[in-house]
């Protein structure tokens, strides 16, 4: 029997998560959520950009709550807020996730990046999922391409062929002139083209941490049964050199058109562990910052022996595949979460993920 699936939001990544589904045997659409009123009634095949066929979409929550699936494949925007203030999108995010979870439902998660770790946002949020899964017998599993697999499940795998480890610091360099999600744009109150000055960039490290981004260091540190005193967050802004546009919106010259931060997991005085993430809309910005082709992920283990990997793209536009990406990690997933025990899960608590399956 396929897995009876629905899938939630339908933008960016989700609309290439439904494609990944349709074709499938061993899925079957069960249903289609979407934010925006003019995709409700839109077949699962338009939204795919495939032929009409399929549910029919949907933005009434207690209809998807009420549908018999075995697994939500949650792709929300990620939320304004942070899950543990009351009253934030963070907060009812949540809240829809448990709704879901305690209707039976298991949950693969990408849409809220600070649930790979699921204790990222402390206790409360974590019990918060947990006693909903207990309640429907479901399993909740936060996942994505970064965080989710190559700063944190991909680095841990990496460490395996080293010994003695001094240090562990996974990269992001990715351009997001392509990428259109305006929540991202100052108009939205987004990053890019904000003020490119000290205040906002300590503002912003401030939001990196109470958005979670910390969790893949703890979850890393956790693994390799290393004690942190801290994460911290650093970040450096790059100005535009020019007026320009970009699918998000416009960019004056001197707001932010790249930006560069670090989650820092401390002991004593060192980064033993470090994510780090480059981002540009400009080609032409901080050419003195780490790139990586037309975007990827580099892992760099200082221990004996010490070495770099590189996870370079092919795809022409590496925020497409990004998305693919974390599309494909989501629906791998599917299976496994399915047959895990209820609860919350990190990928510390769950077999290997693959595309088993799925080859063509």
């Amino acid at each position: 029997m396929p897995y009876r699936v629905i899938q939630w939001g339908t933008g960016n990544t989700g609309a290439h998560t439904l494609r990944f589904l349709l074709g499938d045997p061993a899925f079957e659409v069960a249903g289609v959520w979407v934010s925006r009123e003019q995709n409700v009634g839109r077949s699962a095949g338009e939204l795919a950009g495939l032929s009409a066929g399929g549910p029919s979409a949907t933005n009434a929550v207690d209809e998807i709550v009420g549908l018999d699936a075995d697994c939500v494949v949650y792709m929300a925007a990620e939320p304004s807020g942070s899950p543990n203030e009351p009253g934030t999108d963070g907060w009812h995010s949540v809240d829809t996730i448990c709704r879901l979870l305690a209707s039976g439902k298991n949950v693969v998660a990408t849409g809220i990046s600070g649930l790979t770790n699921p204790r990222a946002y402390g206790d409360d949020v974590h019990d918060r999922l947990r006693l909903a899964a207990e309640s429907g017998a479901a399993t909740f599993f936060g996942t994505g391409i970064e965080p989710g697999f190559m700063c944190d499940a991909l680095a841990l795998s990496l460490s395996s062929v080293s010994r003695d480890i001094r240090s562990i610091r996974a990269q992001e360099c990715l351009s997001y002139a392509t990428y259109d999600q305006p929540n991202y744009h100052v108009s939205h109150g987004g990053i890019w083209g904000a003020p490119c000055d000290r205040t906002y960039s300590d503002a912003f490290a401030e939001h990196i941490l109470a958005a979670g981004m910390g969790g893949p260091v703890q979850l890393l540190a956790d693994a390799l049964g290393v004690t942190l005193d801290e994460i911290t967050a650093t970040v450096d802004l790059a100005a535009a050199g020019v007026d320009f546009k970009v699918p998000m919106g416009p960019i004056a010259k001197g707001t932010v058109a790249g930006y560069r931060f670090e989650l820092l997991g401390m002991v004593g005085a060192e980064a033993r562990i470090a994510v780090e993430h480059v981002t540009r809309i400009h080609p032409d910005v901080a050419p003195d910052w780490p790139s990586l082709g037309p975007g990827g992920f580099r892992v760099i283990i200082e221990g004996t022996p010490s070495f770099t990997a590189e996870v370079v793209f092919d795809e022409d536009d590496p925020t497409v595949a990004g998305c693919l990406g974390t599309a494909a990690r989501a629906v791998n997933s599917i299976s496994i979460v399915c047959a895990a025990p209820p609860g919350v899960c990190s990928f510390l608590d769950l077999p290997t993920i693959s595309a088993a399956g799925s080859f063509a």
